[in-house]
């Protein structure tokens, strides 16, 4: 596994830039928590963010890695779908998942959330996704600690790895 986009080595950087790997483009992939709504909400747009906060419903978390706000090579679509019953936001990179979700279970389609890998490629590491069923939320981390402390203390459940995303700096 190469981390490409934070090496200084320049041998480093031209064998990920020939490998096809990104390293000019990736944007930060912030993370906040709504305690009110208990959600979990991810987004690329500072803006959207920083509404986000202001309005007093979300409190900004670290940011979960960098992904890509436009398509680049090996990268797949991350969707986004909010349930304003269930207050929690969505993403997968599965098209037929999320339709199920907006034609079954009362999700909203918000369009892309990002472009991001199927696979550990370029330096990227797992984005991990949890559930709860007991709060409806929809959570997903990059930290393996925080994931297991999720699980063994929150009651989540495990689903698996929604996709891979480039590393915080």
């Amino acid at each position: 596994m190469y981390a490409c986009f934070t090496s200084n080595n320049q041998t480093l950087l031209i064998y990920c830039q020939q490998a096809g790997c990104d390293i000019d483009s990736p944007s930060p992939f912030f993370r906040a928590y709504s305690s009110s709504g208990t959600d979990h909400f991810y987004t690329t747009d500072y803006d959207e963010m920083k509404i986000a906060i202001t309005n007093g419903t979300y409190t900004a978390e670290h940011n979960m890695g960098f992904v890509f706000r436009l398509p680049t090579v090996s990268t797949t679509l991350l969707y986004r779908a909010y349930s304003g019953s269930a207050v929690d936001h969505f993403y997968t990179t599965d098209q037929a998942e999320v339709n199920r979700a907006i034609r079954n279970l009362g999700y909203a389609d918000e369009g892309t959330a990002a472009y991001v890998y199927t696979t550990q490629i370029c330096g990227s590491v797992p984005l991990y996704r949890l559930y709860s069923a007991g709060w409806t939320d929809h959570f997903y981390t990059t930290n393996e600690t925080e994931r297991e402390n999720a699980i063994k203390n929150l009651g989540y459940a495990n689903e698996g790895i929604a996709c891979y995303v480039l590393p915080d700096l």
